[in-house]
């Protein structure tokens, strides 16, 4: 039978108010030596009011938060797969959450998240200035994927040197009008694997002529973005896309122009989602480490002390068919 407050004051000793007063932290002050019984029956007979008691008890829930921008991105569904398998072997259940790419929304989900007192957060986060300042004034850990302010733990991969990779990939089968869709103007992780396709061909002397539009990290974005660069006086011969869904819309914009991948235009994408090796035809995309990147949030996270992590992974270039090369 499913225990109860009632079972909890009777193994105390207590009233049913008592012990309610304990678990919710008031409204009325509980003496030390009380409060301390009604812990000890709570430990006793296993009482568990939606984790609140076990973190009274133990100062724990054994929950950890993921707040990713958009779930329906193939790489964000991954990567909370990822951080639960991690979660769940460290002996941590995860409660996930979708932010829209919304600050505000991020910020109503982080204050949702501390009134179930889980034990720490990873988050992709919008404004992570003021989210590191929420989760420091509740004493919250947390572990910040991309994005992040300088004194608190995060991991990211070189989005700068993956794109360079990508694009001087192209460059080897001899492209030289080589476009880019890019991710929003503001998002960090996308400004930075547009230097890199900038710097790949700035070495080159072709970064003056080459064209670039920003859109979303989405499908539609990809589509948008594929349209306007294939609708210009000069026709790139190739593009790099700053996300494997982009990729997708730019391929259905190739085909709804008439075009041939990779013998019309050649694709390269970062990201290395499961999707990309279905694509048709399949995706060169640079590969992010996915599980590593969940294994090391939640090692951070569960460990006790650990100090400040700040990690840079690396990523591979993954070669298939839609750069031109005769890989599967």
């Amino acid at each position: 039978a499913r225990v109860t407050q009632a079972d909890v004051a009777r193994a105390a000793g207590t009233s049913m108010a008592v012990v309610s007063y304990v678990v919710n932290g008031g409204p009325r002050p509980v003496a030390a030596a009380t409060r301390q019984r009604v812990l000890a029956a709570i430990e006793q007979t296993g009482y568990r009011p939606d984790g609140v008691a076990r973190a009274l008890v133990g100062g724990s829930t054994m929950t950890l938060g993921l707040i990713v921008p958009d779930i329906a991105n193939e790489f964000f569904a991954e990567l909370a797969r990822a951080v639960e398998h991690a979660a769940r072997k460290a002996g941590r259940t995860v409660l996930l959450a979708n932010s829209e790419g919304d600050a505000e929304t991020e910020l109503a989900l982080l204050e949702t998240f501390l009134q179930r007192r889980i034990d720490g957060v990873v988050i992709i986060s919008q404004a992570p200035i003021t989210a590191a300042r929420l989760l420091e004034r509740a004493g919250t850990r947390r572990v910040f994927l991309g994005a992040a302010p300088p004194d608190d733990s995060s991991i990211g991969v070189d989005n700068f040197g993956g794109a360079v990779a990508a694009t001087m990939h192209l460059v080897g089968h001899g492209y030289e009008r080589i476009a880019m869709i890019g991710g929003p103007a503001d998002a960090e992780v996308a400004e930075a694997r547009r230097e890199g396709w900038q710097q790949a061909l700035t070495s080159l002397g072709a970064a003056d002529d080459a064209a670039f539009v920003h859109q979303p990290f989405t499908v539609d974005g990809g589509y948008a973005g594929g349209l306007e660069l294939l609708g210009g006086q000069l026709r790139p011969q190739a593009v790099f896309a700053a996300s494997d869904r982009q990729a997708i819309g730019l391929l259905r914009a190739a085909a709804d122009e008439g075009l041939s991948v990779p013998d019309d235009l050649a694709i390269a994408t970062f990201d290395g989602s499961a999707a990309s090796a279905f694509a048709v035809p399949s995706l060169t995309t640079v590969q992010q480490p996915i599980t590593q990147m969940a294994d090391l949030a939640v090692r951070q996270l569960t460990a006790p002390d650990a100090p400040p992590l700040h990690a840079v992974l690396e990523v591979d270039l993954v070669i298939r068919r839609s750069c031109g090369c005769s890989r599967p």
